[in-house]
């Protein structure tokens, strides 16, 4: 089976979005399928920075080269937004027997809805230009790719509710697929506390994977480090890809917090296991996810997340057996969560444990399995 993946991103393994694609790419090579890209590398080969205009012009750049090149692919699985002007026009190029597949990385309409409650409530600020591409024209360009392609893949429950209830598609042309775990992430040792590590008077080891923005919850972060240092709690805070550097992270703080904190502004994709092998609690308070994927990686670490029910945390994450599960943007509450497995080492043992064992099973292989299940029955369906 030929299958193409398109991706309005560069093509990066260490990024979230490019780097699943090349995974489940990586997976599907190896069932026997014939696997090619299309990215913003191959829309704009002379870039090597890219803005919001070139995703604006990015459906168009793959409507011209899909009339070219279409008829070599099988399966077409394209990111949301992206390939309705290619639909529109009638799938020029397309083989007679052809399936196109529209791929959410995080439903973008469900992350607007949040972004504007976060706005309405004070906890964020919206530019003006946010209602012109990316809460306006960007959302119509989502809502087409659906309504146009043959199956949709999202990445959880809220977001195929969204799309049944909010913009009509139809239940049985919606799939709910998560993404899987890389193999540096597998085989992993169990999470075991030496006598120092599960004594109650040492600093809980708290770590945040994830770009310091609004929307991964950089705010609550800062209050909560700010609440345990308040509290007298022992901690250690590690924020891991922040994007930013260090001296800026750190001024997001109080003077009094930052000898608590280590900034690591970038990391190779696949060190995260040796980042995080001496970390205890993922703290996890972003607003919005479509998946989540750094929640399920510490995880899979062995550390026991802190995290707000977006993504896939509401499948992973049960409350009081493989984590703890906190409102959006209840500070009081993390910090509480944090303080109480501060002082109890032998439960937070018992939970990372559980949160190791809960998500063992995500391999890509199993992922790409049901992927290609998938795009066989819709081939068959033509």
């Amino acid at each position: 089976m030929r299958v193409l993946l398109g991706i309005h991103h560069p093509l990066d393994p260490d990024l979230g979005a490019p780097g699943v694609t090349l995974a489940l790419g990586q997976a599907l090579s190896a069932l026997g399928c014939e696997v090619d890209y299309y990215s913003y590398h191959e829309a704009f080969p002379t870039r090597d920075w890219y803005t919001v205009w070139h995703g604006v012009r990015f459906p168009w750049s793959l409507a011209r080269w899909l009339a070219r090149e279409a008829a070599r692919f099988d399966v077409l699985d394209i990111t949301t937004g992206d390939a309705w002007p290619w639909a529109r026009m009638g799938r020029p190029g397309a083989r007679a027997r052809h399936a196109l597949v529209t791929r959410s990385h995080g439903l973008e309409h469900v992350v607007s809805e949040h972004l504007r409650a976060d706005a309405r409530e004070g906890r964020a600020r919206l530019s003006w230009k946010y209602p012109l591409y990316h809460g306006g024209l960007r959302l119509w360009e989502v809502r087409q790719s659906l309504l146009l392609s043959d199956h949709t893949v999202l990445l959880n429950e809220e977001d195929a509710a969204f799309s049944r209830e909010r913009l009509g598609l139809p239940a049985d042309r919606l799939s709910v697929i998560p993404h899987g775990l890389d193999e540096a992430f597998l085989g992993l040792p169990p999470p075991s506390g030496t006598r120092d590590a599960v004594s109650d008077s040492a600093p809980l080891r708290v770590a945040f994977v994830g770009s310091w923005i609004q929307r991964k919850g950089r705010d609550d972060v800062v209050a909560v480090a700010t609440g345990l240092s308040a509290r007298g709690v022992p901690f250690r805070l590690s924020l891991y890809g922040t994007g930013l550097g260090e001296d800026e992270v750190l001024a997001s703080f109080p003077s009094a917090v930052r000898e608590r904190l280590r900034v690591v502004p970038r990391y190779v994709h696949a060190e995260l296991p040796r980042h995080l092998a001496d970390e205890e609690v993922l703290l996890f308070p972003s607003h919005a996810e479509g998946f989540g994927m750094a929640l399920v990686e510490a995880m899979a670490c062995g550390l026991a997340p802190v995290s707000s029910p977006v993504g896939v945390a509401l499948q992973v994450v049960r409350e009081g057996v493989t984590g703890r599960l906190i409102p959006i943007g209840d500070v009081s509450a993390l910090v509480g969560a944090l303080r109480s497995l501060a002082e109890d080492r032998e439960r937070l043992l018992a939970l990372r444990t559980a949160a190791q064992a809960e998500v063992r099973s995500m391999t890509w292989r199993g992922i790409a399995a049901r992927t290609l299940s998938l795009y066989e029955a819709l081939l068959r369906q033509h």
